[in-house]
């Protein structure tokens, strides 16, 4: 066991900031200066480490085709990114991700069995072949995930990870001496320049310390599983900007802040669009709608220069301000499930009709504004003067600042009387709402150098508002409902990979089998080992049963993982043994009815089981019932149901039947015992310790025991030949014979 070592996770960070690093020395460092040169090397970490997590991402995903969708769209979203950082670079070469996702096909191809083998070489050539021709890396990434995947210890893949490289520096050694002769390329590299590619094999270093573990998350399994990919295009996008940003004006930077803003908003739309469908999603789409068509208006503002254009842009903002207003109510109505009454959105329709008459009509009545124009120097663009307000405008301040009032004070009542899930909507709401007003409330401390940037809050707002109804928006909190029955319900729930990789486990399964991790090895869990090797259906823990059930997880005919269900039936159990105890039992005496004593008794016969038919009687007990009345003489049934208990005990390696066969008669068969002097210890026995009860509950000699004793001898006669009947009419006739001898005693047939 290595004393230090790297979790994936680890690795993959250090793999981020390499590139991070590499691509800042390309946009920002001379190439050949010392600098520039140790960046490069660093950032040489990079690929090795990716082409290694690929070969390991297809060794232990739990749904490859998916892998698989997730690399081609961020390939496909990387590529202008890169061309805008690259572009002078790389021509029409492509990003990494593009690379690791030829690798990662020409591998799917490559193991594939169910391809013949010839169509598997092609396949993966011709992957080889788009990788020369527009791959950022070229060959390069497929071999080394071939490599990665086919050797199986970390020597061998050092070893071959080594001679490839080599390989590769020496054959674009070749290349470039060759291009300096015939110039067949557009690169004009020298030797000298590309020597740094030698340190791919640095990687090897950070790569013979990885542990084969998973690691802490950075925030969540799903951050964590997209992070890279939206961290890549991302990165590009922030160094371009920076770049751009050196020689661009504040104009420009101001004007493209907006043109952002307007595409987060657009791109936050859409993904509102997407969620499942409810009027939660229908409130946050209007209000998405709504805060495109404001920063757009806004946009338009700061881009005219002509009153009249900069008046309809002015027009469009407050036409969108209202349904911001409007949708914002009924988001808060819907994703708080708090009943808004009807007067409330009439009075906000009214004020808003009413706002946009007096703006379009402002010339005539100047209720809203006095009077505008445009200013030329008044900033770096031409900006609409107000030359005074009127009173509406006031009123729409005010009634812009009850909304929000509203909105708050809904959101907190219901934080307040409502649970976790409505405390949690409240926090994104209350963001939202911070951020749609945080612009106006900087305003005053001339931040912004004079811009107005209001527009650029709405994507904050409408981030936290899509949140909540991405994370929160259970519609009549069925869904809730559902997770929380899953989570909090009575069964186990693990769902594990192919790979045994714990994918999901609800909170019920860590109480059954303890802590342990998502993505932890299922098979490092006892117990969890224990239920997949040896398919047992049934688990005793702390007194209660479980059911356990094994389901595979199938999707296009592939074997993707299995989900364990341990479901709790201890009540069910209970209730069909108490069911079947009242089927073979006698519920005031405890002990057997009738049906089973018979059926057990036949059974013996069946088998040629001879032994003593023992037939017991209370003495006088209608006349206990008259004079003690039905309590005296039901405890009377209950003590010689215990008296039979007790002492069946004294009678050893033999089998005993007893029964209640109905009123005060009682029965016990006894196997094998045909000796009347043992039989008529037992008989005493019950005889006294009955009256000793009695006696202990204050009803001594109200009654006792008669008993008749039929004996069966096998060798006489053969038992299946007789009938329950004939033996109980025998043992009947003994009793009969007990009671003419006086009663509380026993009698042989």
């Amino acid at each position: 066991m290595k004393s230090f070592s790297l979790s994936r996770n680890q690795l993959k960070l250090l793999a981020i900031l390499a590139m991070v690093v590499d691509h800042t020395a390309w946009g920002f460092v001379e190439f050949m200066s010392p600098l520039g040169q140790a960046m490069h090397i660093f950032g040489r970490l990079t690929l090795p480490i990716m082409c290694f997590f690929i070969a390991e991402g297809y060794r232990h995903t739990s749904n490859l085709s998916k892998y698989i969708e997730r690399m081609v769209t961020f390939a496909i979203i990387s590529v202008l990114p890169f061309y805008l950082f690259f572009h002078e670079e790389y021509y029409f070469r492509q990003n990494i991700i593009f690379d690791l996702t030829l690798a990662l096909l020409a591998l799917c191809i490559s193991d594939c069995k169910k391809i013949p083998a010839l169509f598997r070489i092609l396949g993966v050539v011709a992957l080889l072949v788009v990788s020369a021709l527009i791959g950022g890396w070229v060959i390069m990434p497929i071999i080394y995930v071939f490599v990665f995947y086919y050797k199986d210890t970390f020597k061998k893949k050092a070893f071959w990870f080594t001679f490839y490289t080599i390989v590769m520096e020496i054959c674009l050694i070749i290349l470039i001496s060759l291009n300096q002769i015939y110039h067949f390329s557009k690169y004009n590299w020298t030797i000298t320049e590309r020597l740094y590619l030698l340190g791919f094999v640095l990687a090897l270093i950070p790569l013979y310390f990885y542990n084969g573990q998973k690691g802490q998350c950075i925030i969540s399994p799903r951050f964590d599983r997209y992070f890279f990919y939206v961290f890549y295009p991302l990165h590009f996008m922030v160094l371009y900007i920076i770049k751009w940003a050196q020689t661009a004006t504040s104009q420009d930077v101001y004007i493209w802040a907006h043109v952002l803003a307007l595409a987060v908003g657009i791109a936050l739309f859409v993904y509102a669009l997407r969620q499942p469908a409810s009027r939660s999603q229908v409130g946050v789409c209007l209000f998405m709608i709504s805060g495109v068509f404001y920063i757009f208006g806004f946009l338009m503002e700061i881009t005219t220069p002509m009153v009249p254009g900069v008046f309809n842009a002015t027009k469009l903002q407050y036409f969108a301000e209202i349904f911001v207003l409007i949708s914002i109510t009924y988001c808060i109505q819907e994703l708080t499930h708090t009943k808004i009454t009807g007067a409330i959105y009439a009075v906000e329709g009214i004020i808003s009709v009413f706002t946009l008459y007096c703006l379009f009509t402002y010339e005539k009545n100047h209720l809203f504004y006095q009077g505008i124009t445009i200013n030329t120097t008044a900033g770096s663009f031409p900006r609409m003067e107000i030359i005074g307000y009127g009173p509406v405008f006031y009123l729409f301040v005010v009634y812009s600042l009850a909304v929000c009032i509203l909105c708050i004070g809904i959101g907190v009542h219901s934080a307040i009387s409502g649970g976790s899930l409505q405390k949690k909507r409240l926090r994104y709401l209350l963001l939202g709402m911070v951020s749609m007003w945080f612009s106006y409330l900087i305003k005053p401390l001339n931040l912004t150098n004079g811009y107005e940037i209001p527009a650029l809050f709405i994507p904050f707002t409408a981030f936290f508002i899509v949140v909540a109804l991405a994370r929160y928006n259970y519609l009549d909190s069925i869904s809730l409902n559902f997770s929380n029955a899953i989570s909090k319900g009575q069964e186990g729930i693990l769902i594990v990979d192919r790979n045994h990789k714990v994918l999901y486990a609800n909170e019920f399964m860590h109480k059954l089998v303890g802590n342990f991790s998502r993505f932890e090895d299922a098979y490092h869990i006892p117990e969890i080992k224990e239920i997949f090797e040896s398919a047992q259906h049934q688990l005793e823990r702390n007194g209660h049963t479980y059911e356990i059930r094994i389901e595979p997880l199938i999707e296009q005919g592939h074997h993707t993982g299995d989900i364990l269900w341990m479901i709790d039936l201890t009540k069910h159990y209970e209730a069909y043994n108490q069911v079947k105890k009242e089927s073979t039992h006698d519920s005031l005496s405890g002990l057997h009815n009738r049906k089973w004593f018979e059926e057990s008794v036949k059974a013996c016969f069946n088998k040629n089981i001879d032994g003593a038919f023992l037939m017991i009687d209370l003495d006088h007990f209608k006349q206990v019932n008259d004079t003690y009345g039905h309590k005296i003489g039901d405890l009377a049934i209950k003590i010689t149901a215990r008296t039979i208990r007790e002492c069946m005990t004294d009678i050893k390696d033999t089998t005993l039947y007893a029964g209640r066969l109905g009123g005060d008669e009682f029965c016990i068969f006894i196997e094998k015992e045909k000796d009347k002097e043992v039989l008529g210890a037992f008989a005493t026995h019950m005889l006294n310790t009955f009256e000793e009860h009695l006696k202990e509950n204050g009803y001594g000699g109200i009654t006792s025991l008669s008993m008749g004793i039929a004996l069966l001898d096998a060798a006489s006669v053969p038992l299946s030949e007789k009938s329950f009947d004939e033996v109980y009419e025998k043992a009947d006739e003994a009793l009969y014979q007990a009671k003419k001898d006086g009663r509380k005693t026993y009698h042989f047939s």
